[in-house]
């Protein structure tokens, strides 16, 4: 009977006139696309995951012209957390990026991450509300990032945590035809698989 009703209101013209739009949409953001690597990333926070060695929470930061990954477990999604993490973990390795996106999180909207970027020199843009598909570059790597995670079958996630990394930046991209790895050092990483016994 469930089916009978769905089906009849699916072809009525005036129940779907009528129909309330649940769901707020905003416009897709348009991002010109950055001259070199590192320049422009885009974060955001996974989480919580189940705990591993004490962390529930994991930093993901992808620069938008390499496509490079890193991926920085965290113990809280507190704005003081996401700061040091991304100081100590992006900025210390790869320098400061001249843009950064994020979503809208209340992390990421604090006034010490904020201040932060204003210390930094860093623009910091805002992706639209209610369309995770604004900040799809990071949004895909969460999806590649916790299936590898749940292929490993262990618990200790932070433990696999670099191994999944290096999967993910050896793996060739099909529209770019190289590794993200190849795209960042210019020549193809050697890992397990690839060495001579």
């Amino acid at each position: 009977m469930g089916r009978d009703i769905a089906e009849w209101c699916k072809a009525c013209l005036e129940c779907q006139k009528n129909k309330i739009h649940r769901h707020t949409k905003s416009a897709i953001g348009d991002y010109p696309l950055p001259s070199c690597r590192f320049s422009h990333i885009n974060v955001d926070v996974v989480g919580p995951l189940p705990t591993s060695c004490g962390f529930s929470y994991v930093l993901t930061c992808v620069d938008r012209f390499s496509r490079w990954p890193e991926a920085f477990p965290m113990v809280d999604q507190t704005a003081a957390t996401i700061a040091e993490t991304f100081f100590a973990g992006w900025i210390s390795r790869f320098g400061v990026p001249e843009c950064i996106s994020t979503d809208q999180g209340r992390s990421f909207e604090s006034d010490l991450c904020h201040a932060l970027m204003k210390f930094l020199g860093t623009e910091k843009l805002r992706t639209t509300a209610y369309n995770p598909a604004s900040n799809g570059l990071v949004e895909r790597f969460h999806r590649q990032l916790k299936q590898a995670i749940r292929c490993q079958a262990t618990d200790k996630w932070v433990q696999v945590l670099p191994s999944v990394l290096l999967g993910i930046r050896s793996c060739v991209k099909e529209d770019l035809g190289v590794s993200v790895a190849e795209m960042v050092y210019g020549v193809k990483t050697e890992h397990c698989s690839s060495t001579k016994v």
